[in-house]
């Protein structure tokens, strides 16, 4: 959205030079509270964590603080944490996770390129645009004037958080703890709870773990 205003010419003193003013619009925005998903522990609230042979997985729903902050409107964000605690490296792709809705329909995670796609993102969320204003007198002269526009939003969300804070692909060394966000699009509405599952194929044993969450509000 350009948030540059129309441009205003004051006048002045016979014989001096209009001037020329950007005035921006004011807007507001309005965020609509919509549902929240709560872990099945006890607790109900933060992440849920459980172990399975040489690696500790943490999955928590409600944790997204990067750009863009709406994030969650359009994907849904879970914040994972893998720790090694075996003598081996372990491979980690997003094939090894999976949501399931409590109709067992299943969402695949979608690479942060696609996540940026969707959103039509850029990598700035603040431009500045330039503005020429004209003025013209009885007298025949002309003056132009200058100005600065400050460009908010612009053509697509600023996504620049995306990338870096997804989850990284590839080994976790033995003793080593890696984070990030896996997305996946936003289930059919009416679900009631979600299962995160985690079936890394670089353990031998092909274990798997559920993270359980409840939605909760409207």
């Amino acid at each position: 959205m350009n948030l540059l205003g129309r441009l205003f010419r004051v006048k002045g003193k016979a014989g001096g030079r209009p001037a020329l003013f950007a005035l921006p619009l004011l807007f507001l925005t309005a965020a609509c509270a919509g549902p929240t998903l709560r872990p099945e522990t006890r607790t109900g609230t933060g992440a849920i964590v459980q172990e399975m042979p040489s690696l500790r997985v943490s999955v928590e729903a409600e944790a997204w603080n990067g750009r863009p902050r709406n994030l969650p409107d359009y994907v849904l964000p879970f914040l994972i944490t893998l720790t090694n605690s075996g003598t081996a490296p372990v491979a980690i792709t997003r094939a090894d996770f999976v949501l399931l809705d409590d109709a067992n329909r299943q969402y695949l995670p979608l690479a942060p390129s696609e996540v940026v796609t969707l959103l039509g993102g850029r990598s700035s969320g603040v431009g500045v645009s330039p503005s020429v204003g004209v003025s013209g007198s009885t007298g025949g002269s002309t003056s132009v004037g200058v100005g600065l526009g400050i460009l908010l939003g612009g053509y697509g969300a600023d996504t620049r958080d995306v990338t870096p804070q997804a989850l990284p692909e590839g080994p976790v060394l033995p003793g080593a703890e890696v984070k990030g966000f896996l997305y996946f699009l936003r289930p059919v509405p009416g679900y009631k709870s979600l299962r995160v599952v985690v079936a890394p194929q670089g353990l031998p044993e092909k274990p798997r773990l559920d993270f359980e969450f409840r939605r909760t509000g409207s």
